[in-house]
């Protein structure tokens, strides 16, 4: 509650009783109980001059009997007097020229309505007065200031109080019921039952309310039916009586209210209604209840002024009672000294209220509307303010706007810090526009940092979950939630634990952030780089002038006590400017306080947030994550700001720790190295080292998951630096690596081929102990890549290969370098392999076709000086067995001959198996004189034979055909010659339809049909749509004419 008016008894102990009065302009008029009728003159207070009021004129018998009710139609000029049961109009000005109404005879009521009609399509002023008399209704209307016309309505029952809706609406009360009367139509319509319970149900919506032309109920439109007389408004009127009693002891009112609007009062209960008749249930949900029952109801345009009588209550010092209209909460109690009041009524369109008794006069003066905006601010009763801002008639419109704003910005910032309506006042802050900066204000310093407001005493406690257990935690870490507004103090009387009002404080400024992000991403999408936000700035002269109070202090009314200081609107000493804030700053400020929120209330949303592009501070937040061990989400938020190293010096101290915890191991190190991009590689190579080392057991696992990848990155890794890294661990892993970047990437670089073998010889020479044989199953991995592949160096290779070791892989390099007859040698006498010689010589029969020759010169020969003779070695060992089965050779030429023997043997088997490729003129040059005739010898003379047979047969066949194939192309050519095309001068083109000419290029189309004749074309037509294959022609002149009529040209034909 707040002072809305200061009372001022402006007359005394007047020696006539005061009936009824009226004001206007400056004028005050006042009807006594002796006819006379009393005008004042009215000067209203200023800064120099209180309010004053002078007595202009007396007119004692102005009626034969007391003035029951003034009022006026100023748009018309005309004084409405009701005496004596008759109702007579003067004129205003002169209050001359009485009219009395012979129509109106026995009237108890008026009303008088003034609008502005469109009258056929044309802005007409319209001014009606009504005046019930008995049992009807006289309505009589100006237009533009002249009387127009006169009409009768019957009423079926009294009525005791009625006004106009609008010009085309009255709305009267009966003693048991409310209805309308639309006078065009001359039709009442039902509204509700005049009693307290019927208005309480009404007001509830419980039940549908018949409106002008609105559904819901029984059909009153069928025809004209008298006041009173519907069978609707006699089953309401019943049930009235049945739960109220007699309506006929309680006034009913109905007073006309701001914007159309009409307060239809029964006992202590009113209810607002609209132009149309229809209750108003958006702006008044609930119905108006008054402390006492009102005698006499009036307005301005924020309020609601209701006098009463003493009626015995137990405050007998209140009779006047203030409401706001908006929001129909209390504003002020009044008291009325020296006698009980008989009315209130406003004059000046609502901007004087004046109030009498039988004796006495008195005007309620309203405070200054800043002071009143202050109070209602400083009680927290944001509702009361907006809606005295919105309503006063003191205050601008154009400052209403900017008014209005502000309270609405302080009203949520209240419901956020005192009334736990966290959500409301979020809601309330986007519709305004603000930055999200006013929003993070609002919470303690742990959330909002240097956002935080210096005045605020952290209401939104919260506590470290370390330091606080129980009922600690639940009374520190909580908002202060006492409500301020006494209106709202009772509403709620079981409070929330607080440690439930906090989570839900950080839940609501959650989901306000998240929105406000995805806002703020949709932005940088589209690419804006700035918005505008609303910006509290709050004003440095707190002495001086506030804009808002300047802006309003030329607009209020004075009070008549220049003593009274000046309320300045300190609580309105900011301005909110609009701002075109950088995208990126605010996102930066919305993501960190999002970060802090999380980690209060929901910590499992941490890596949601820091896992995409976010705007977090780093400094902040790493500092958050490190006090609250959230390591896992620094390394999200290291890798999405582009922080590799510091991650993985986070990962590599915090995996070899033993407190490491989710952390701890070589295995989150891998797995955030997979994540980095290629341009990290010098990165990479850095920080896998230590789990290659550190973790024996998978580090070709590790291999594959970080080089060997189907990622892209992996991919475009330089492969040479893989390859020489990996060589420092193992040559295993570059093996490993270098075959996986062949086969799936078919990788075709030499020099990396090159480091396979390396890699495979440096493995080998790592398994292979001092007098041990090497691993056979890596010397065949070797051997099937020496084979398969042809992009390494056959000379790097061979000088890496030893030369007392690894013959079969010299071997498979010599093969590559050409050099078949020293490869040859190695397997012969090296290797000791005569089934490896002959392999090789299947395996490079392509590339060398006289490989075989090579094979058998080396069989009947000896052993060449350059080459180690481990054959013989195995001969006198007894590995390599002889032929006969004897005793094992000794001597030189004991060796030489089983060593001779053995080649032989083989070489006959080597004749007859590969008789193909051994050139029989090449083999008897080679073989010794003295070489048995085996049978494997005539197999091989035999193939040879046989092979000569087949070659002379299959060259006769070919010379057959292709002879018989000249004849044939001879006979067609001839054919095609002998064939030819008569051109006449009348022959046209079947594409362009002109004439072919004897000098123009033409081609002919053979046709399908033998019968049919062939098609002569433009060589440029046939082009453009090519058929078939055109015949190219060749012109043979005629000397003679065949036809005179016909030039005739005969033309040999050639296929193309």
């Amino acid at each position: 509650m707040h002072n809305a008016f200061d009372i001022r008894a402006v007359l005394r102990q007047l020696p006539v009783r005061i009936e009824s009065a009226v004001a206007y302009s400056d004028r005050l008029l006042l009807g006594t109980a002796t006819g006379a009728l009393l005008m004042y003159r009215v000067v209203e207070p200023t800064k120099d001059r209180p309010l004053s009021i002078s007595l202009v004129e007396t007119k004692k018998a102005f009626a034969r009997k007391a003035i029951e009710h003034l009022d006026v139609i100023k748009e018309a000029g005309v004084l409405v007097c009701l005496a004596d049961g008759l109702v007579t109009l003067y004129d205003l000005h002169s209050l001359s020229g009485a009219t009395p109404l012979s129509n109106t005879r026995g009237a108890n009521l008026v009303a008088v309505h003034t609008a502005v009609d469109h009258i056929d399509g044309i802005p007409t002023l319209v001014s009606k007065l009504a005046v019930h008399a008995k049992r009807k209704l006289v309505v009589l209307e100006w237009r533009d200031a002249e009387f127009y016309k006169s009409l009768e309505y019957s009423a079926a029952e009294k009525i005791t109080a009625m006004q106009f809706a609008s010009a085309n609406l009255l709305v009267v009360s009966t003693a048991r019921e409310f209805l309308t009367l639309q006078l065009a139509q001359n039709q009442w319509d039902d509204l509700f039952p005049a009693d307290t319970a019927s208005l309480r149900t009404v007001a509830a919506g419980s039940h549908t309310v018949v409106g002008i032309n609105g559904g819901g109920g029984p059909d009153t439109t069928a025809s004209p039916q008298p006041a009173g007389t519907s069978g609707g408004g006699s089953m309401w009127g019943s049930w009235g009586i049945g739960l109220s009693g007699s309506s006929a002891d309680v006034k009913t009112i109905i007073a006309r209210m701001p914007g159309e609007k009409l307060l239809l009062c029964h006992e202590d209960i009113g209810v607002f209604i609209n132009s149309a008749g229809k209750l108003c249930r958006q702006e008044h949900a609930d119905p108006t209840l008054f402390d006492r029952v009102p005698t006499g109801i009036t307005h301005t345009s924020s309020y609601v002024i209701a006098i009463s009588g003493d009626h015995g209550g137990s405050d007998t010092r209140t009779n006047v009672e203030v409401r706001n209209i908006g929001t129909q909460a209390l504003v002020q109690h009044l008291f009325l000294p020296d006698e009980v009041p008989m009315q209130v009524f406003n004059g000046s369109g609502g901007k004087q209220v004046w109030a009498f008794g039988r004796h006495t006069v008195w005007r309620l003066i309203p405070v200054p509307i800043q002071q009143q905006v202050e109070d209602v601010l400083a009680a927290g009763q944001y509702d009361e303010a907006l809606s005295l801002v919105s309503r006063s008639d003191s205050i601008l419109e154009s400052e209403k706007e900017d008014l209005t704003i502000k309270i609405r910005w302080l009203r949520a910032r209240w419901l956020f810090r005192e009334q736990a309506k966290y959500e409301e006042a979020l809601s309330e802050l986007t519709d305004l526009g603000a930055t999200p900066t006013e929003a993070i204000s609002l919470c303690p310093e742990r959330i909002a940092g240097e956002l935080a407001d210096e005045d605020l005493e952290d209401k939104v406690e919260g506590s470290d979950s370390d330091e606080l257990t129980g009922d600690d935690q639940s009374q520190q870490q909580q908002p202060h939630m006492e409500p301020t507004d006494p209106a709202n103090s009772g509403k709620r009387s079981k409070k929330k634990p607080k440690q439930v009002m906090w989570k839900e404080a950080l839940y609501a400024m959650m989901r306000y952030l998240t929105e406000h992000r995805r806002l703020l991403q949709r932005a940088a999408a589209e690419g804006k780089r700035e918005l505008e936000y609303v910006v509290r700035v709050l004003d440095d002269d707190l002495d001086g002038d506030c804009g808002t109070r300047s802006s309003l202090q030329g607009y209020m009314p004075r009070s008549d006590d220049d003593s009274l200081p000046h309320v300045r609107l300190k609580r309105l000493r900011f301005s909110l400017e609009r701002m075109e804030i950088p995208v990126a700053a605010m996102a930066q400020v919305v993501d960190t306080t999002l970060l802090k929120v999380y980690l209060e209330c929901s910590p499992g949303l941490l890596g949601p947030l820091l896992r995409v592009k976010n705007h977090c501070d780093v400094e902040q937040s790493e500092g958050l994550l490190i006090e609250h061990r959230r390591f896992s989400e620094l390394v999200d938020l290291y890798h999405g700001k582009g922080l590799y190293r510091k991650a993985l010096q986070l990962l590599q101290s915090q995996g070899m720790s033993p407190n490491g915890g989710a952390l701890q191991g070589t295995s989150p190190t891998v797995r955030y190295l997979l994540r980095l991009p290629a341009d990290q590689f010098e990165l990479i190579l850095e920080y896998i080292r230590w789990p290659l080392q550190e973790d024996d057991s998978s580090p070709s696992s590790i291999v594959a998951s970080v080089f060997t990848d189907d990622r892209p990155a992996a991919e475009a890794f330089p492969r040479p630096r893989v390859a020489s890294f990996l060589r420092l661990i193992s040559p295993a892993l570059v093996i490993q690596y270098l075959a996986y970047a062949f086969e799936t990437w078919g990788d075709e670089t030499g020099v990396l081929h090159d480091d396979m073998i390396a890699a495979y010889l440096d493995w080998i020479g790592s398994t292979q102990g001092p007098g041990s044989a090497p691993d056979e199953q890596l010397r065949q991995r070797l051997q099937r890549f020496m084979r398969t592949s042809k992009h390494y160096s056959p000379e790097k290779a061979l000088a890496r290969l030893p030369d007392d070791g690894l013959l079969q892989e010299r071997a498979l390099v010599l093969s590559r370098l050409g050099r078949h007859e020293h490869a040859l040698g190695l397997l012969v006498f090296g290797v000791a392999s005569l089934v490896l010689a002959e392999q090789y010589c299947v395996d490079n029969v392509d590339a060398c076709s006289g490989v075989f020759v090579l094979l058998l010169k080396i069989l009947v020969g000896s052993p060449p000086p350059d080459i180690v003779d481990n054959e013989a070695a195995l001969l006198r060992s007894g590995s390599l067995a002889s032929a006969g089965g004897g005793p094992l050779p000794s001597t030189v030429e004991q060796v030489e001959g089983a060593r001779q023997e053995i080649h032989r043997r083989f070489a006959g088997h080597f004749l007859s198996m590969h008789h193909q490729h051994i050139p029989a003129a090449d083999a008897l040059r080679l073989l010794p004189p003295d070489l048995p005739f085996t049978p494997d010898l005539l197999a091989y003379l035999r193939g040879q034979l046989c092979a000569l047979d087949q070659a002379t047969r299959a060259s006769d066949v070919v010379r057959n055909l292709r002879v018989g194939e000249d004849t044939q192309s001879k006979r067609q050519l001839h054919r095609l010659q002998s064939g030819f095309v008569v051109i006449s001068e009348s022959r046209t083109c079947p594409h362009c339809l002109k004439r072919i000419g004897s000098g123009t290029a033409f081609a002919v189309i053979p046709p399908q049909d033998k019968a049919a004749r062939p098609v002569v074309v433009h060589y440029s037509c046939w082009q453009r749509h090519k058929p078939s294959s055109p015949v190219h022609v060749e012109s043979r002149s005629s000397s003679s004419p065949v036809d005179e009529e016909t030039h005739m040209a005969s033309i040999r034909l050639k296929w193309s």
